[in-house]
């Protein structure tokens, strides 16, 4: 089953990494305390699918779409390398809304920590990965993508969004998991 992604069109290509150009999309979101994005994205999961399952005002299911987000609600940046997360470990988790819908013609939630955000045109690097849902394996990924991103000499816009494109139950080597940075690249 083919499930809807926001839309992008591929910049520039370099094995597993892309920057992308990413059309303005809505996503939902909820806010979660946590350890780590593994953590997050579990425990952000179940109000946001409740939501789409029906758990709204006008009680209508929505699509499933991918991928399935968790980044932190929070980034400080050092002086000096490297970034680091902020101590509060809140996530923000987000669930892409399908492209038929606008802020306006969204049901209302019932679940009060449900929110929307509305996503403008921007440009995205990117790395693709497969293997576990699990922390050590996005750190590698974030550190990769990152020296990409400044060997390209490109300013990170944002802090590093884990993307799951699979249900829990795919087996490890079939997963397709993403690491994405909102960058500003050098002027052309």
């Amino acid at each position: 089953m083919a499930l809807e992604k926001p839309k992008y069109k591929v910049v520039q290509k370099n094995g597993r990494f892309e920057l992308r150009d990413y059309a303005p999309y809505i996503a939902s979101r909820v806010e979660v305390t946590a350890d780590d994005h593994r953590a997050a994205a579990r425990r952000g999961f179940s109000p946001l699918a409740g939501y789409i399952f029906g758990e709204n005002f006008r009680r209508e299911k929505i699509a499933m779409t991918a991928p399935v987000t968790a980044q932190p609600a929070s980034e400080k940046i050092a002086m000096t390398a490297p970034v680091t997360v902020s101590g509060d470990d809140t996530y923000r988790v987000e669930f892409v809304i399908p492209a038929e819908y606008s802020l306006n013609t969204l049901p209302v939630p019932k679940d009060k920590r449900v929110e929307f955000v509305e996503y403008p045109a921007r440009r995205i690097a990117a790395v693709r990965f497969s293997g576990a849902f699990q922390q050590r394996n996005f750190d590698r990924h974030i550190a990769l993508l990152r020296a990409w991103i400044r060997n390209k000499g490109w300013a990170e816009k944002s802090a590093p969004v884990i993307a799951g494109y699979n249900p829990p139950f795919t087996p490890w080597f079939l997963k397709h998991n993403e690491v994405l940075i909102e960058v500003e690249p050098e002027k052309d």
